[in-house]
């Protein structure tokens, strides 16, 4: 299965929703660190799904 970054965005969009409607509800300043959490969780998921330059270098293999 293939998941792009940008799906991985729009399925952030959504997570968010949820976390700005309990941040309203609840009134509490550490409520917000909920934010911060759904997107540093959205950040890492881009970075892991997406495409990355091959970096093999023959001469470097098992650190010789």
């Amino acid at each position: 299965m293939d998941i792009t970054p940008r799906v991985i965005g729009l399925i952030s969009l959504a997570a968010l929703v949820p976390a700005v409607v309990f941040v309203a509800l609840s009134g509490e300043t550490i409520a917000a660190v909920t934010l911060l959490n759904v997107l540093i969780i959205t950040g890492c998921l881009a970075l892991a799904l997406s495409p990355h330059e091959d970096e093999h270098h023959d001469a470097d293999a098992n650190g010789v």
